[in-house]
């Protein structure tokens, strides 16, 4: 009896002992969801770049979240998404998506996917909508267009048809009226609407 009441006397003061060396604080790691970590960028911010390869101790931005306020946003470090005017009751939910995805309907001559796509989706009081009316907003997203590249934005209507847009899905990407500067290292274009947006180029 005497060696049990010992055993369990040393198995508490062990225990405390590791409360006490680990100051009192949780000695597990917990994790954060995508939307805490959304990396958001100042409008001053332009020169950051899309993406950065050097190892370091900040975390990369997250490849998917949600989003209801204006802002411009970074995408997984693949896309700047910038929001503005957006009215109350929107809220946009970006995510890096398969750069293969139904490349096949890319219209030729155009290239291929040069980044990951984005997959966008719009939300107006929590419900699945079409897209944000100029009225509503302006949703613009931007990717750095690699060296030596010619690039494009098109966008695949993947809720066309669920949104009686059209009748059958479709059949090709459209290419979208892009803005490239004057470095040719930017390409910009507006996406108001729910679907698959990917940069193409040869």
């Amino acid at each position: 009896m005497n060696g049990k009441f010992i055993r369990l006397l040393i198995a508490a003061a062990f225990i405390l002992g590791i409360v006490l060396l680990a100051g009192g604080q949780e000695v597990w790691a917990g994790t954060q969801s995508a939307s805490e970590a959304v990396a958001i960028l100042e409008q001053g911010d332009s020169s950051i770049p899309l993406s950065q390869s050097e190892p370091g101790s900040v975390k990369p931005p997250p490849p998917e979240f949600s989003v209801c306020a204006d802002g411009r946003y970074s995408v997984g470090g693949v896309v700047i998404l910038a929001i503005k005017d957006l009215k109350p009751g929107y809220c946009i939910k970006a995510l890096l998506w398969d750069p293969y995805y139904q490349t096949n309907l890319i219209p030729e001559g155009a290239g291929k996917p040069l980044a990951h796509m984005l997959y966008l989706r719009v939300f107006f009081e929590g419900s699945l909508v079409y897209d944000v009316p100029a009225a509503d907003g302006v949703l613009e997203s931007c990717y750095a267009i690699p060296p030596e590249k010619q690039a494009q934005v098109y966008i695949y209507d993947y809720y066309g048809v669920r949104f009686e847009k059209r009748t059958e899905p479709p059949q090709t990407w459209n290419l979208l009226q892009t803005r490239v500067d004057d470095n040719n290292k930017v390409a910009c274009a507006f996406t108001q609407t729910s679907g698959v947006y990917a940069l193409v180029g040869k």
